[in-house]
């Protein structure tokens, strides 16, 4: 671990003085007992027992419940600051992950699955709270300060032994760092492997209904039995390391134990040592092996929660959208795409000197074969992606001068498929509008688009609670209550990407109606997926091969034999 990722640990740790606080008091009263408790005993076995002293016997027993009751009260103290503060880290984590996928760069987001996502601000945020607080500040507070401290009380006892089990417990280390530089490799696989377990199982949770349709079942079955399987062999390979890790290091204490049994049997027969020496260095020598055991286990869960830390690092660093606009926006009059060419990965390009001007009011509609770039050249208006060359000028000036707030606050979208929230009818269409629309208005504008009468049947009418997966509106009428929350908005510029694909005619005529109402005196971008529902476009925009080969309104376009004629000859109805 580099000094920029530790300095990155504390920054993401809350209540950072609370914790070294919490370490501290750990520390201070661990060096009490473990210095005390030895010399009580000794000076108990070796002085007031035989001495037959029981007064002194009963005091220092005494003592000894006392600082027992201390120690109770401090442990239970401390561990009950250190659980706020897993929760607390927590939290901060959490926040800080979902502000900076809130902030990031749509173009960043799309290289990383949903599900992987959930993975890390879930199960990996809560063992990454526990890295500072539990492993760092328990590592070196409680285990290394009780490895120090019982290593210096037996120098104190007995210098030639205390060497000699000193010597072998540096030597198992020696020995476990190979193991442990193992460990760590296999906890990073591990982790890798859950997270696009956890990926995968998301998407094909997401789209079971497309499993079914085309009999995946078996072979996403089979694609996740792989997974699993690839998992139980690193837990099995973790496990064999840290068996041998306990095992070899339960043989070096075994050694520790019989050295001190002969050198001090021997000393003791020479007259030179003491029986309650000899006891208390090998009570001390089976607490550095617990001990040890303990900071093994430690270093085993600070590899995985630093792997996970990691992750959430990584995330937390995304790239985040720039926004160096400095003008504000109240109103969009004209639109006009200068060269513009595009390319996600600086290597492909996806669009290339696209060049294009609309006044309000206008409606646009592009069309062309999947692939083509549509949806891409609309998701350049709200800054979704960065052009790289060329220009877009909104009001004749470039859209990058603008605070990027103020230039979405004036595009409403409409996407493919509808957005819809786990709140109530009322508090979905408000969603993202201003908090002063009433009631009323959205009943009215659901009144409008033929949506009010079915959410007046629902049981609790608008204060209804769906989410996406609900059945009491149906897909059709779900895409409506998308276009009554576009149309509260009342936004000067609007895109409606493929809204009617999914669609039976029934609701395409009710989508139709919405458009109408939508669209009313504003500046549109509509990618059309039937070529029917875009005859009446003031402006008809046809994308091949990464450009625009034909504009045009219906008729200049049938009349030019060209693409659009071809496509809309061969079949209006052609999914494009």
């Amino acid at each position: 671990m580099n000094k920029q990722t530790l300095k990155e640990m504390f920054n993401f740790t809350k209540n950072k003085k609370e914790t070294i606080i919490i370490g501290i008091i750990l520390a201070i009263q661990l060096i009490f007992y473990t210095f005390s408790y030895p010399f009580i005993m000794q000076y108990v076995i070796d002085t007031a027992i035989p001495e037959e002293n029981i007064n002194l016997v009963i005091l220092l027993s005494v003592v000894l419940i006392i600082i027992i009751i201390i120690r109770f009260f401090t442990n239970r103290y401390s561990e009950i600051r250190r659980k706020n503060c897993y929760y607390d880290n927590n939290a901060e984590i959490k926040n800080k992950i979902f502000k900076s996928i809130q902030n990031a760069k749509v173009s960043e987001l799309d290289k990383i699955q949903a599900g992987n996502l959930f993975e890390i601000v879930g199960p990996q945020a809560w063992e990454a709270s526990h890295l500072f607080v539990w492993n760092f500040v328990g590592i070196i507070s409680v285990r290394l300060a009780l490895i120090i401290q019982i290593s210096i009380i037996l120098l104190v006892l007995n210098l030639k032994i205390g060497m000699i089990i000193l010597g072998i417990f540096i030597i198992s280390y020696l020995i476990l760092i190979p193991f442990y530089l193992k460990t760590i490799k296999v906890y990073r696989n591990l982790q890798n492997i859950v997270i696009d377990l956890q990926g995968n199982i998301n998407e094909y949770i997401e789209a079971y209904s497309t499993t079914k349709t085309l009999k995946l079942e078996e072979i996403n079955l089979s694609q996740i039995s792989k997974m699993l399987n690839k998992c139980k062999d690193e837990i099995v390979t973790s496990s064999k390391i840290i068996a041998i890790h306990n095992g070899l290091f339960s043989l070096l204490t075994f050694g520790a134990v019989i050295s001190i049994l002969i050198v001090g049997g021997n000393e003791l027969s020479l007259g030179i040592g003491l029986a309650s020496t000899i006891m208390l260095m090998v009570d001390y020598v089976d607490d550095i092996n617990r001990h040890m055991k303990s900071l093994l286990e430690h270093v085993h869960g600070l590899n995985n929660r630093y792997n996970c830390f990691l992750n959430v690092l990584k995330i937390s660093k995304i790239t985040k959208e720039k926004d160096e606009g400095t003008r504000t926006l109240n109103y969009i009059e004209t639109v006009e795409f200068k060269d513009v060419s595009l390319s996600y990965d600086g290597k492909n390009t996806i669009l290339d000197k696209i060049s294009l001007k609309v006044n309000k009011p206008m409606q646009i509609a592009i069309v062309g074969k999947s692939g083509a770039g549509k949806t891409s050249l609309v998701n350049l208006l709200p800054r979704f992606y960065d052009i790289c060359n060329g220009s877009i000028l909104i009001n004749e000036t470039d859209y990058r001068e603008y605070k990027l707030k103020e230039l979405r606050n004036n595009i409403a979208y409409v996407f493919q498929e509808p957005v819809i929230f786990d709140k109530t009818i009322l508090e979905n269409i408000r969603f993202g509008n201003k908090e002063n629309i009433s009631k009323e208005q959205v009943k009215e504008t659901c009144k409008k688009i033929g949506l009010h009468n079915k959410i007046n049947q629902l049981p609790n009418g608008y204060d209804t609670v769906i989410d996406s997966k609900s059945d009491l509106l149906s897909y059709g009428e779900k895409q409506l209550l998308s276009f009554a929350r576009a149309i509260l908005k009342n936004a000067d510029l609007i895109i409606l990407d493929e809204v009617t694909s999914n669609l039976d005619l029934e609701f395409e005529e009710y989508i139709m109606k919405a458009t109408k109402e939508i669209l009313n005196n504003k500046i549109s971008f509509v990618i059309a997926h039937r070529l029917n529902t875009i005859k009446n476009a003031d402006l008809i925009i046809f994308i091949d091969d990464k450009k625009i080969v034909e504009m045009g309104n219906h008729e200049e376009l049938i009349e030019k034999h060209g693409y659009y004629y071809n496509l809309y000859m061969s079949n209006d109805t052609m999914e494009l």
